[in-house]
């Protein structure tokens, strides 16, 4: 038979496939398993017609009839022509991968050189491999980016280039093996779950470099933070003028590395080592990263929101007028901190506080023994405002800060992409004990101090 007009039998026959999946969801009483079971038959009539397309277009070139995944009878692999060894390697990648879209696969074919997908394929093997064994393949030392932050660098401006340029220098900076972008987004992507700051909307930039400068306005008010007014009047009027400055400041990236230990019997003998060590990772870093984002002092690691006792950043202050204890009254004050444009909608604002705290709201009572507030929820809305915790926030305790209230999209978060690891063991790791030590790179720092506002347990 014709490929061609088998190619337009297998798509004829996914088509009708997926037309008999539709008519039993759409029954009374739909038979959603079956339409699944026929779904899949037509997405595999769909794959095969697709591998025939690439063998189709292999013979072209060479003259003789390719299976998919399979070189002509006598042929060595760097025979093809470049075109048609390019073409078997898509073909054998989309069977074992799944196919990717034509842009996606052109763009990640230019960057890395090569198939994306077998080269994570033989990342993330050669990685499960070096936690065992600590036997270092050389594909870990090359840092690959995800295709989704591929993507996100393409929105951003970069360009195929620059990206490259990108991936060269993570090359160079590794500082160990690196991690597959797979497990690394496994790993990073848990992350604002267990956050505050990164998952109340801090603002995330990523970088290659060690440093950004960001914008910084001074002169103005928390209402109009860029200082600058209209002015209502005749056409040939101008706008008096306002003490706007500008300047840029530096938010440096940080390297951060954390130690996971692991015994030897679990390295050797546990079948889902990787998911083990990601899930280990992934729980420490969001822990002490969001410890940083909130009381980090700034010196080798990023400057939190919360103010030191001089309060340079110039925070709104809500004081308690009570050394060591809260009131009802200016918990609700703090609410009105910050101007109605960052609290709106209610979504945009957060509460933060530990759970010491939240406890301490929940006993608040009236003179008739009735309770102030519903219990305090993680996640849900509080006086209409988000509520979070974190165990980093301060106690209730004189010229202690231990709630604060606000936007956290002024909270610039950068980082660099990608993560790296390497294996210990040896005299100091301990009789068998093995060590992975991560390293991670990113800083942060609040930029808009109009949005945040913290309550100041204080007599006056």
């Amino acid at each position: 038979m014709d490929i061609k007009e088998r190619i337009r039998q297998l798509m004829a026959a996914a088509r009708e496939k997926a037309k008999e999946a539709k008519a039993l969801l759409v029954l009374e009483v739909p038979e959603t398993e079956k339409a699944n079971a026929l779904l899949k038959e037509a997405e595999s009539l769909r794959d095969q017609a697709s591998a025939l397309k690439s063998a189709q277009a292999i013979e072209d070139q060479v003259g003789e009839p390719v299976l998919p995944g399979v070189l002509p009878m006598g042929t060595e692999p760097g025979a093809l022509p470049g075109a048609a060894a390019d073409v078997l390697g898509k073909a054998i990648n989309d069977l074992r991968f799944g196919p990717m879209d034509d842009p996606a696969s052109v763009v990640m074919r230019e960057i890395y050189g090569a198939d994306y997908r077998q080269l994570v394929f033989d990342q993330t093997k050669a990685f499960a491999r070096y936690l065992r064994t600590g036997q270092p393949d050389r594909i870990l030392s090359r840092q690959v980016w995800g295709l989704d932050d591929v993507k996100a660098m393409l929105r951003d401006g970069l360009t195929v280039q620059e990206i490259k340029t990108t991936m060269v220098e993570g090359q160079d900076t590794l500082g160990g093996y690196a991690v597959p972008p797979q497990q690394a987004a496994d790993i990073l992507k848990r992350i604002p779950g267990m956050t505050c700051v990164r998952a109340g909307g801090a603002t995330v930039v990523q970088t290659a470099s060690n440093m950004i400068e960001w914008l910084s306005l001074t002169g103005g008010s928390s209402r109009y933070p860029t200082a600058l007014r209209g002015a209502w009047g005749t056409e040939v009027q101008s706008p008096s003028e306002k003490n706007l400055t500008l300047g840029l400041e530096q938010i440096n990236v940080h390297t951060y590395t954390y130690k996971v230990p692991m015994s030897q019997s679990l390295v050797e003998d546990a079948s889902n080592l990787v998911a083990i060590f990601n899930d280990m990772v992934a729980v420490t870093l969001a822990i002490d990263e969001d410890d940083a984002f909130l009381i980090g002092d700034g010196v080798g690691k990023p400057r939190g929101i919360l103010p030191s006792s001089g309060n340079a950043d110039g925070i709104t202050e809500v004081v308690t007028t009570n050394a060591s204890a809260l009131t009802v009254e200016k918990v609700k004050a703090l609410r009105r901190g910050i101007n109605s444009q960052y609290r709106q909608p209610a979504t945009r604002a957060s509460w933060i506080a530990n759970s010491a705290t939240a406890s301490t709201i929940e006993e608040m009572q009236d003179g008739n023994g009735n309770f102030y507030f519903e219990d305090l929820i993680v996640g849900e809305a509080f006086l209409r405002h988000i509520w979070r915790e974190s165990e980093a926030m301060p106690d209730i305790a004189s010229q202690a800060y231990p709630i604060l209230f606000g936007d956290l999209s002024g909270y610039i978060i950068v980082e660099r992409l990608g993560l790296s690891v390497v294996r210990f063991q040896d005299s100091n790791t301990g009789i068998n004990k093995v060590e992975f030590h991560v390293r991670r790179r990113l800083g942060g720092r609040l930029m808009e101090t109009w949005k945040m506002c913290v309550q100041h347990c204080a007599a006056s």
